[in-house]
């Protein structure tokens, strides 16, 4: 196995991408990484024991997000050596970094803020939408040149694939995310919760529809629980809204293996949370676009709703709770680590083959 370089937009999070990560770093035995920002206590605690390149420090780290306009420069003044090959994970400015290495870029999605401006650009103050808006054609054109300059692309879903295809004109080789349990051992959160509830994981983002997951549960007639960084501002318990904001990954568990249904309600690439319920048994109800119509078969882990109204997805969640835990653990298990291992590896010695 060749020598692997790990590169991300940035680790200030914990989301499914800084998942893929430290998947990556276990899997192919990596020790470094570069990024654009590295909060240790903001991420998953795997990345504590690699060397971390940041190219921004200090305070900085924490805006990294309001940074955008100088974000391009300092992503293309990143620069990437050692390994004999760059393994990038980029939703928007990894794969623009100088790498001195062949380099494959893993695509979780083209940039939101240039490609799906509706989905970023309703959290920004109306001056920086508008300065967004006038600067879209000079960051497409980069954002097109740096993509075209990698040895291969790879799409983490057929959604994603499609989208590859519309933004830079490239086809790329679909490689589902690696998804395995997200601990061993489920804990509590420290919290009073209800014994029967609906799920929904997620940063409190807009294109994640939080909205629409606590309207589905309420019409189902289930409280519903929430977790992820910022769903703490939505806690009501009164009103069967439990904003737990972000959570440990033991609580994560003990949280998937309790609840009836985990639900998926935003405009997801993939969607790792209804895999990472599945293999703990419990299934989903979601709605019928994006990298849900992969991560759901109908009648098997979860059911797509009619429509993404909380009538049509209220329905999917009273059928989820009838399907058997069996067969959505064992529809799960095909989103393991080994098989995508296995399919980016070959990717990986051909790339570094071709060099």
């Amino acid at each position: 196995m060749p020598e692997i370089v790990l590169a991300h937009d940035y680790l200030v999070q914990c989301g499914g991408a800084e998942r893929v990560v430290a998947h990556w770093a276990s899997a192919f035995g990596s020790r470094t990484l570069y990024t654009l920002a590295y909060s240790p206590q903001g991420t998953f605690d795997q990345f504590r024991d690699l060397d971390v390149h940041p190219s921004i420090h200090g305070s900085l780290t924490a805006q990294v997000e309001r940074l955008l306009p100088a974000l391009p420069a300092i992503a293309d003044r990143t620069v990437v050596s050692g390994g004999d090959v760059a393994l990038v994970s980029s939703s928007g400015w990894a794969h623009r970094f100088a790498y001195q290495m062949p380099h494959v870029v893993y695509v979780h999605s083209p940039a939101r803020w240039l490609y799906a401006a509706s989905d970023y650009r309703m959290r920004l103050s109306p001056m920086r939408r508008a300065g967004l808006w006038a600067s879209t054609p000079l960051l497409r054109h980069g954002d097109r040149e740096a993509m075209r300059r990698a040895a291969s692309v790879i799409a983490n879903s057929v959604v994603t694939r499609d989208r590859i295809r519309e933004a830079y004109g490239l086809d790329a080789e679909v490689v589902n995310p690696p998804v395995e349990p997200v601990a061993a051992e489920a804990r509590a959160p420290r919290h009073p919760l209800p014994d029967a509830f609906t799920l929904c994981v997620a940063r409190d983002r807009g294109y994640k529809n939080i909205g629409l997951a606590v309207a589905a549960s309420r019409v189902a007639g289930l409280p519903v629980i929430v977790a992820g960084s910022g769903s703490e501002q939505l806690d009501r318990p009164e009103e069967g809204v439990h904003g737990l904001g972000r959570v440990t990954d033991a609580e994560l568990a003990w949280l998937y293996r309790h609840a009836d249904v985990v639900i998926g309600s935003g405009r997801e690439d993939f969607g790792l949370t209804i895999i990472e319920a599945a293999l703990e048994g419990t299934p989903a109800a979601v709605v019928p676009a994006g990298g849900y119509l992969e991560t759901v078969s109908p009648g098997v882990n979860g059911f797509h709703a009619g429509s993404a109204t909380p009538e049509d997805l209220a329905v999917a969640i009273r059928a989820a709770r009838e399907l058997d835990p069996v067969a959505s653990r064992t529809w799960a298990r095909r989103f393991g680590l080994d098989a995508h291992v296995g399919k980016m590896s070959r990717v990986l010695e051909e790339v570094v083959q071709r060099a």
